[in-house]
């Protein structure tokens, strides 16, 4: 699913918040009202191709601990602890992600917000499938760009193409943008900062990443 980049004139806003909201500890749900504020007032971006955030989203409630168990065997993923608070605070967005398309005069297109469960099983299990398509060169496309992907990674599509890192070796929720294979980059060292990045504007770089042993 294509995304619009949301880097316009709210950035300004909101970039300071991001530094704001730099410590873990209640991270979700002062998150979870910034957002919906920041979503509250903003407006669909004209001429742009890809989904975008309607205005006036929110989030769903989170889900129970025996909700994520559920989850999880769908799945058949186990999620990184910060993965499931993020879960027990927010699951996904109640509104479709639109794309205008341009403006072009061509029917616009709706799909899925932030990934919710059950809802959107049947979306989140095609992501999947996609990130998967080619794993060996998945593996080398990620290492190219300095990040190694533990051989026991399992991915979990948040948003669109984002999708978060699942491994025993890794809990810190590393996001990665998987176009497709041979397309995919670090998106976040952390869930904290991908949501910081994606919805928060805050542009921190990846700068460094696991070695492989």
């Amino acid at each position: 699913m294509d995304d619009a980049d949301d880097s316009d004139g709210e950035a300004d806003r909101w970039t300071g918040l991001g530094g704001a909201l730099s410590v873990n500890e209640g991270f979700f749900a002062a998150f979870k009202l910034a957002s919906e504020e920041m979503w509250s007032y903003k407006s669909i971006r004209e001429n742009v191709w890809g989904f975008q955030l309607q205005p006036g989203t929110r989030w769903n409630p989170g889900l129970s601990d025996g909700e994520i168990r559920e989850y999880e065997a769908v799945v058949d993923i186990s999620f990184p602890s910060v993965f499931c608070t993020y879960l027990r605070e927010m699951n996904g967005t109640d509104k479709p992600a639109i794309d205008i398309r341009g403006n072009s005069g061509e029917n616009h297109r709706f799909g899925p917000g932030f990934y919710s469960y059950p809802r959107d099983m049947e979306a989140i299990h095609k992501m999947i499938r996609h990130a998967w398509a080619d794993a060996s060169q998945l593996r080398e496309t990620l290492l190219d760009e300095g990040f190694c992907l533990p051989d026991d990674a399992k991915l979990v599509p948040i948003y669109s193409h984002r999708f978060v890192v699942c491994s025993s070796r890794l809990d810190a929720g590393v996001v990665l943008s998987i176009w497709d294979s041979s397309d995919a980059i670090v998106y976040g060292r952390s869930l904290q900062e991908y949501l910081e990045r994606e919805i928060l504007l805050s542009r921190s770089p990846y700068s460094s990443s696991p070695a492989c042993s």
